[in-house]
Order: structure tokens, then C-alpha cells, then sequence
């Protein structure tokens, strides 16, 4: 080798690391530019895929591929985007640029001068684009017939008004005119809001048809008909009409003034169904028109026998129809009280709630669904073949399915009423009916039952869990006769560790013809046949289990209802231990059935999306540093082609690398976790280390985390590249004991990494949030391991936070801690200890470690004053401390400004405390109520 070649080769040594080193540090200005992919979807044919590529903020990108040819088209700020069913168009809705309609915010516009959306029709044959300016909505059929409907914004009012001209709608001169159209929405009420134009369109031709005045409008799947109710001024034209589009044949169900408050449309018989009021106050009835007489029948009323006495059909009624059309479901509910005329004046009205222990719900619950309870219905059904109406639901039992889509003889009752009120403290019971819906006869099945029910996809069967036996079964609704079965492993999830039922691992669904029910256990897939005649058969023969795989069934076709057996089944496969995933196929009919592999690989797949009439699959693939792109393959994973590049500025930035680590818990348990690096570690070198933790995160190995501003917790990407190394251990609970449980987990956790010999045991760091901030707070209180820690939305007194109310909701926590997620499995009264043992609160003044924590005062979920009780405590033992609470904001940071700043004071904490960073004025001086909304305090303090 001549020096020259040795002299270049040295060089290229040197700039190698040189190079690598070169890759920025991720900060808090990359957030914006950041991209996801969403609304990914195939035509039909299998020809091509769009899919929408969005920054964090800011404008969209649409991209349009064909899978055949080099063709792509591509535009900007797509809305909602959607194939054609015929796969030869793309319509979609445009919004506007983020920069104009912030700057019209700014200029305080009014809404009707604000920016608006725009329609666009994209041909894929010739790359044409049709656009509509001022659309606010668009509703193309799932198999339309060439026609959609959109919704235009009203005209941009005029800068001088002048008097309106009327313009002549486009399209074809053969279809009959019309009526003006819309929905009032008061029974003779000129002060009701009108309809608005609805203007229907065929894709292939451009030709439209205007509509004024439209209400409620709803199109058939198949997209041939058009039901919609007309609302004007002056009401002249209201009613309810069916309209033929192919043919531009217009009938009219209805035409009068009259409220009309819900229509639907039948897909195969093509019934138009509607609620109207019955000429009399409160008073409702439902009516439905039929194509094929072209008579529209009062179905029920008030006065309909076999609608309980003094109910009456409910203005929130919904609506609908059975699968074929040969049922109409409507909603009823007792009739309402007469309102007492009261003419005391508003400020001498007593405003009182009045808690009553026999409640079945305490009263912040009832004030927060006061609203719903005023509208609730229960559900009736009229027999268009008989004529007859029948209530089905009732107070007693609230909810009620029909099998078969509606159609069945046999519905399902589900009641809770009887146990809603120690609801509050223990987990939920249910009682369970079988009834008859042509005869009304019920019979009950369970009683105060945890387990599940369903109906078969035919209603041959009910099958269900019984958590008591851990076992699965079916009951045939005509006899009654129930048979269980017996599989010889758990069913139900091994690793629950809340003191409450396990459940169980699930259905993979029916076979065809109701001929098996398919159960899961933690690995593999088990047959059963319903009728006993054989013992039940594990499909996967066992494979899962002998290599660790969790198989799950995986349905590519959203309009199956069952299982056909006679098709390679696709299974998704995990591996448990080490958290690779893929996809593997089963021949179930074969004479020894074992799934055949199509990929496994160390990433995390999404589940596939299918075009309708093609052997072809759209997914995402992932890791720690892959971003989830899409790729496209046929069904058996072949020919696999990456499509998009969402994020390529990530390879300016140096990253960070994930790998799966295990240990041995201090009570002996083996515990598994995930350690994040930077990607430009280096052995030899001490890092800080912070740990974040929720339960059980090791399946997560192969996610991708998009740098992004938190709504609450640390981001592992932002971090790792910012010289950090990451870790992320399972806890596993004993039932009193979570504190303790997490403590064994985490601290014998990082131990293991420490002694790996490149981690700074002087440089360690915890965060966690609402469950895993209250561990960190109790950790704090436990051991002086770490040089800080983070705390978000933190539980300090187990004591008070055990009859707190979660805001958001209005329900009680008692049941969290007796059966949930804090897992003490017993109340305050029954296990005084362990509430005590496990409050932070009680141990404040054994804490050494600064606390940074984030409770904000409108939490739903963990009450503010948890995070007054550990600030104030802490602060009165004169310990370093630091509370941020933003203004309004819940219990995850939902304000992306408030994410932002929350995101740079982690980082400021942080570093200052695991690599000596200078103090920023806010944690050194603090942000007095004087200065609020004036400074941030983001700045470093000089010291001066």
C-alpha cells in the first residue's frame, strides 16, 4: 500500500467519527416540523394508496400513489380524503392555510369572514382537479353509484348589501325540479333555524343538482338514494322527501309544517323512515315511507298498544332500521312532567343539591350526566310486517340487543341498576335476560354476574366467559340449555395483579354457519364446538405457547361477521420475550394445522389495512428509530415496498438506540424493561440516567417516539439525544403493597444498569406521571438513590384521595383503590395500614431529593389538593420543591403552548441537576403572581 492510499484511508478514520458526532442534539424547536401519517387508505381496485402527511402544526400534505405505475400526485392541507368506490377519483376537503386563519383569529374576523374549507375532486385517470371554493362537508357513499353530496358554506356577505338574485341550480334539465329543502326544527315555529343548501354531484360527469332549505339529509350506502327534510322561512316546502338519483325521481313522504327531528334510510329496501311531532305538545310519532307503494304509514305513537302507559316517543328519540328494513327501533321515555310556572325572581331561587346515601349515584355524577339522563331513551321496535309495537328497554333494564343485526327472533338484556350504587366502591355487576322479541317473553340467565355475553353472528348460540370458572360457554336462546367447555390453560390474563377479576384473553370470533367459537389463551387459539360433539381443538396446535408467540386472529375484511375457515386465516404473532412481531398464516382445515410464518422481524407492525377487491395490504412497521412509514405488499407480505419518508430530517439528529434488558427484582421476581441510548454512545463514558415507568412498558421495545412537546412525561427520543440514557422497567404489584411493589421493581432496576459501569450512580433521575408520578412520590420518601425527581399529577394521601371524587367524571375513587389500579383490596376501614404505609404524605420528612411536580387545577382525575397536600408538606420541612399547575388544563396538558413549556422545564430540571446545568430563574427565584403571564422565567440565573 503506497502512502498516498494510507494517508486517505487514515483520513477517512478520522472524519468518520468526526461525521458521526456532527448530528445535532434534538431540541425544542424541532416539535412543528415533526410529522405523522394519518387517513391512509386503498382503493378498491388495489391500484392506489393516499395517505395524509401532517406536521405537528401547520399544513398538510397529501400524497396519491399509484401501485402499478410511477404516478403520484400530490396536495395540500387534505381534510377528510376518500376513494371513490369505483377507484377512479379522490375527493377530498381543503382546508385552509394555518397561517390565514391564524392571522384572521388575530384580526378578530367574524365567522362568516374567517377562512373556509374547499372541496376538491382529484381524477386519477387524467390528474384533473375539480375545485369548489366554501365547503364545509362532503358525504360520499362506502359503494356509491357515481354520486355525493356536499354542503357549500352560505355566500360571503357583501361588503355594500344588495338585493339577493336568485341563480339557476346546474345540471341535468331531465330531473324533475326539487323542492326548496331543510328541517325546522319547532313545530310552526318561524323562529326556528332553517335547513341550508345541500348540493348533490356525479363524479364522472360534473353535473349538480342545488338544493335549498336541507335539514337532515342522509344517502344509502349504495349512494342511488337521497332522504332529507326541508326546512324554510317560510315553510312552504317543508317536509320529508325521498329522492331516486339515478332516475331524478323525486317523491314526497311528507309535506307540511311540522317538527321533524330524525330520518333514516334503509340500505336494502330503501325505506325512508322519520319522527315527527304528533300535532299535540311533547308528542311524537314515527312514520315510513315505502318506495315501492309510495305510501307513507304512521308505524307508532303515544297510543301504540305495547308502549307502556304514560311513555310517550321522545324528541331525542334515535332512529333506525333493522339490517333488511323490516324493523324500525325508536326511542321512548316516561312523559315528562308539566313544568309548574314559577315566577320567583332568579335571585331569590334557592340553588341546593341535596346527597342522599341511598343513591345510586352520588351527586357530582349526577349533575355531570344530569343532561344525558334528561335525554335518555329506551328502546321500542315496530314490526313493519305486523304492524305491532314492543317496548324493549325499561328503567329496570336500560339496554337491550337484537340479534342479527336486528333482525333476529332472540335480544339480549344488560342491567346494572341493582348494583350501581356500590358501583362506587366494587367492580361492576350486571344481570342478564333472554327475550323473545316477537312474544315478549323474558327469561333471566344471570344474576349479578361479572362475566360476558354476545349473541353468535346467526343467534344460534350466546356465548360468554365465566370468570368464576375461568371458562367459556355457550347457551342455546330457544331451550336454554347451557354448555361449558374445558381447555386445558388459562383464559383469562395471568398477569393482572389488581385485587380485582381477571379478564379473560378474548374471542377470536365464529366460524361460518355458527359451526365454532374461536377463545384465545395467552398464546395460542382454541376451537370449540358449540354443540359439544367434540372436545375443543387447539388450532395454532400449541406453537404459540412452545415458542412463546402470541397468536391473535387478524380480520382484513370489516364487512365479515365470521370466520370462513375454508381461507388461510392471518394471525398477528408477539413474541413475549423478546417483543419481535410479524405475521403468520393458518390453514386450519389442514390434516395438522401450524402457522406458517410470512414475517417476524424486531419491529412493531400496525394491523393491515386490505383493498376491497385486490390481493393487496397497506401497514406500518416501526422501532425506536424507524418511523412508521407505510409500505404496501400482497396479503402474504411479498413484494414488500416502502411508500413514504415522512421524517427525513431525523438523520441530522443524533438519535438514540432501544434494546431489551432483564434483572431480578428484590423480592425475585425476573422483571424485563426497556433502555434507550443515545446513538452516539460510547463505552467508557458515565451518563446520567433518568427513569420513567407506568406499570408494564417492555412490549413497547419497538415503538417509535415522535419527538413531540409532552402533554406530561418525559420523551425518550428528545432525551436520548440529548446525551441521556433512558430506562423504562416493568412493575408488577402485590395486592397492599404497590408502593413497596414499585420499589422492589425500579430501584433493583436501575442497581442492574448501574452496574453496567456507564451510568453515573451521582446522576440519576425519575419521572413519572398520575399513577407513576404517585410512585415517584413515594419513592422519594423510601430511598435517596436519585438526585431528583418528577412528579405529575400525584396521589400524596391515600386517606383523603380514597373518597375524592374524579372531577372529570363526577365517580367516586373509593373503587380504585378496594379493586383498581392502586390496588390496596380492601377500604380505608378494613386496611388502615397499608392506606398509611403507602401515602407519601406521611413520609415527607424522610425525603432528600428535589421534586419537581405538575398538578394542574382543573385535573378530572387525581383532585388538585393531592398536589397542595405533597407541595405544602414538603415545603413546610424545608424541602426543595417546585410545583407547576397550568391554568384550566386537565389531568394531561391538552393546550400544545402549555405542552411546550412543560417540555422545556423537564429538560431545564433535568439538566441542571444530572449534568450541572445553570438553574433558570424559575426553579432559583421563582415566578411571583406579580409577574404572572410577564415572564416565563426560562432564563439562566448569573448568580446576580
Amino acid at each position: 500500500m503506497n502512502t498516498r492510499t494510507s494517508f486517505a484511508l487514515a483520513t477517512l478514520c478520522l472524519l468518520a467519527p468526526m461525521g458521526f458526532a456532527q448530528k445535532k442534539p434534538l431540541d425544542h424547536s424541532v416539535y412543528d416540523s415533526w410529522k405523522s401519517i394519518r387517513g391512509t387508505s386503498l382503493s378498491h381496485d388495489g391500484k392506489w394508496i393516499l395517505y395524509v402527511i401532517a406536521p405537528q402544526e401547520g399544513d398538510s400534505k397529501v400524497e396519491v400513489k399509484s401501485l402499478t405505475t410511477e404516478t403520484v400526485y400530490t396536495f395540500d392541507r387534505g381534510g377528510t380524503v376518500q376513494f371513490s368506490n369505483d377507484s377512479k377519483f379522490v375527493v377530498a376537503t381543503i382546508v385552509p392555510p394555518l397561517a390565514d386563519t391564524k392571522k384572521a383569529t388575530r384580526d378578530k374576523l367574524p365567522a362568516a369572514e374567517m377562512p373556509k374549507n374547499s372541496l376538491m375532486i382529484l381524477n386519477l385517470s387524467s390528474g384533473d382537479q375539480t375545485k369548489v371554493d366554501r365547503v364545509t362537508s362532503f358525504q360520499l357513499p362506502a359503494e356509491d353509484s357515481g354520486w355525493f353530496t356536499y354542503r357549500p358554506e352560505p355566500p360571503k356577505p357583501p361588503t355594500n348589501p344588495v338585493t339577493p338574485i336568485t341563480g339557476q341550480a346546474s345540471g341535468s334539465n331531465n330531473r324533475p325540479a326539487a323542492p326548496r329543502s331543510g328541517r325546522n326544527a319547532g313545530s310552526a315555529s318561524t323562529s326556528s333555524p332553517t335547513g341550508a343548501p345541500l348540493v348533490i354531484r356525479h363524479l364522472i360527469d360534473g353535473k349538480e343538482q342545488k338544493i335549498e332549505d336541507v335539514g337532515d339529509a342522509t344517502l344509502s350506502k349504495d349512494g342511488t338514494v337521497l332522504g332529507y327534510t326541508d326546512v324554510s322561512k317560510d315553510g312552504k316546502a317543508d317536509g320529508v322527501y325521498w329522492l331516486d338519483l339515478p332516475k331524478g325521481a323525486l317523491k314526497t313522504a311528507f309535506k307540511g309544517k311540522s317538527k321533524i327531528t330524525k330520518i333514516a334510510l334503509n340500505d336494502e329496501s330503501k325505506r325512508l323512515a322519520f319522527i315527527q311531532d304528533d300535532k299535540k305538545p311533547t308528542s311524537y310519532a314515527v312514520y315510513a315511507y315505502d318506495p315501492k307503494t309510495e305510501k307513507t304509514s304512521r308505524i307508532a305513537g303515544d297510543d301504540s298498544p305495547g308502549l307502556p302507559k304514560s311513555w310517550v316517543i321522545s324528541e331525542n328519540s334515535p332512529l333506525s332500521f333493522s339490517e333488511k328494513g323490516s324493523r324500525i327501533f325508536f326511542g321512548t321515555a316516561p312523559k315528562p312532567l308539566d313544568a309548574k310556572k314559577d315566577d320567583t325572581p332568579e335571585n331569590e331561587k334557592v340553588s341546593v343539591d341535596i346527597w342522599n346515601w341511598q343513591d345510586d349515584q352520588i351527586m357530582p355524577q349526577q349533575l355531570l350526566q344530569a343532561s344525558a339522563e334528561q335525554k335518555r331513551t329506551y328502546q321500542a321496535v315496530a314490526f313493519l310486517d305486523s304492524g305491532k309495537v314492543m317496548q324493549l328497554e325499561s328503567i329496570k333494564i336500560p339496554s337491550v340487543s337484537v340479534s342479527l343485526r336486528g333482525e333476529g327472533d332472540w335480544a339480549l338484556a344488560t342491567s346494572d341498576v341493582s348494583y350501581r350504587l356500590e358501583a362506587s366502591w366494587d367492580e361492576g355487576y350486571n344481570d342478564y335476560h333472554v327475550i323473545n322479541v316477537r312474544t315478549g317473553e323474558s327469561h333471566k340467565l344471570f344474576e349479578r354476574t361479572q362475566g360476558s355475553l354476545a349473541f353468535s353472528p346467526e343467534a344460534k348460540y350466546l356465548s360468554g366467559y365465566d370468570p368464576q370458572l375461568n371458562q367459556y360457554f355457550v347457551i342455546d336462546p330457544k331451550t336454554l340449555k347451557r354448555t361449558d367447555f374445558t381447555i386445558p390453560k388459562p383464559l383469562y390474563n395471568e398477569l393482572e395483579d389488581r385485587p380485582s377479576v381477571a379478564s379473560p384473553y378474548g374471542e377470536a370470533g365464529w366460524t361460518k354457519g355458527d359451526a365454532q367459537l374461536l377463545v384465545c389463551d395467552a398464546y395460542d387459539i382454541w376451537a370449540i364446538d358449540p354443540k359439544s360433539k367434540a372436545p375443543p381443538v387447539n388450532l395454532t396446535a400449541g406453537a404459540g405457547r412452545l415458542n412463546t408467540v402470541r397468536f391473535r386472529y387478524v380480520n382484513t375484511d370489516p364487512e365479515a361477521r365470521s370466520i370462513d375457515m375454508s381461507k388461510p386465516m392471518l394471525l398477528s404473532a408477539f413474541n413475549t420475550d423478546s417483543k419481535a412481531s410479524g405475521f403468520y398464516s393458518l390453514d386450519a382445515l389442514a390434516i395438522r394445522p401450524w402457522p406458517v410464518k410470512l414475517v417476524m422481524e424486531e419491529k412493531a407492525f400496525s394491523a393491515p389495512l386490505k383493498a376491497k377487491n385486490a390481493d393487496v395490504i397497506s401497514y406500518t412497521r416501526q422501532d425506536f428509530v424507524e418511523f412508521p412509514d407505510v409500505w404496501v405488499a400482497d396479503s402474504n407480505f411479498t413484494g414488500a415496498k416502502k411508500l413514504s419518508n415522512a421524517n427525513p430530517q431525523q438523520a441530522q439528529y443524533n438519535w438514540g438506540t432501544a434494546e431489551l434488558v432483564n434483572w431480578i427484582s428484590s423480592d425475585g421476581q425476573r422483571l424485563q424493561g426497556i433502555l434507550v441510548k443515545p446513538e452516539n454512545f460510547t463505552y467508557g463514558k458515565k451518563y446520567p440516567m433518568i427513569t420513567y415507568f407506568y406499570e408494564r412498558l417492555s412490549d413497547s421495545l419497538h415503538s417509535y417516539h415522535v419527538p413531540a412537546p409532552s402533554p406530561s412525561t418525559v420523551n425518550l427520543s428528545y432525551f436520548a439525544s440529548n446525551g441521556y440514557v433512558m430506562f423504562v422497567p416493568d412493575i408488577p404489584y402485590k395486592t397492599g403493597y404497590p408502593g413497596e411493589s414499585s420499589m422492589s421493581a425500579i430501584v433493583s432496576g436501575v442497581l442492574s444498569i448501574v452496574n453496567r459501569g456507564y451510568i453515573d450512580p451521582a446522576k440519576l433521575g425519575i419521572q413519572g406521571h398520575s399513577w407513576g408520578g404517585y410512585e415517584v412520590a413515594y419513592l422519594v420518601t423510601q430511598t435517596n438513590l436519585f438526585n431528583c425527581a418528577a412528579a405529575g399529577a400525584a396521589v400524596a394521601d391515600m386517606f383523603s384521595a380514597y373518597s375524592g371524587i374524579r372531577y372529570g367524571t363526577g365517580i367516586l375513587r373509593q373503587g380504585q383503590y378496594e379493586h383498581g389500579q392502586s390496588r390496596i383490596g380492601g377500604s380505608i376501614w378494613e386496611k388502615p395500614l397499608q392506606y398509611l404505609e403507602n401515602s407519601p404524605l406521611y413520609w415527607l420528612d424522610k425525603v432528600q431529593t428535589p421534586l419537581l411536580m405538575m398538578h394542574n387545577d382543573k385535573d378530572g382525575a387525581v383532585p388538585f389538593t393531592q398536589g397542595i397536600e405533597l407541595f405544602s408538606g414538603l415545603r413546610r420541612l424545608h424541602k426543595p420543591a417546585w410545583m407547576v399547575s397550568y391554568n384550566g388544563e386537565d389531568h394531561n396538558l391538552v393546550e400544545r403552548k402549555n405542552r411546550k413549556d412543560w417540555s422545556v422545564r423537564l429538560s431545564q430540571y433535568f439538566d441542571h441537576f444530572l449534568k450541572g446545568a445553570p438553574i433558570p430563574i424559575w426553579m432559583s427565584k421563582g415566578i411571583p403572581a406579580t409577574q404572572k403571564g410577564k415572564t416565563l422565567g426560562f432564563d439562566l440565573d448569573d448568580g446576580k
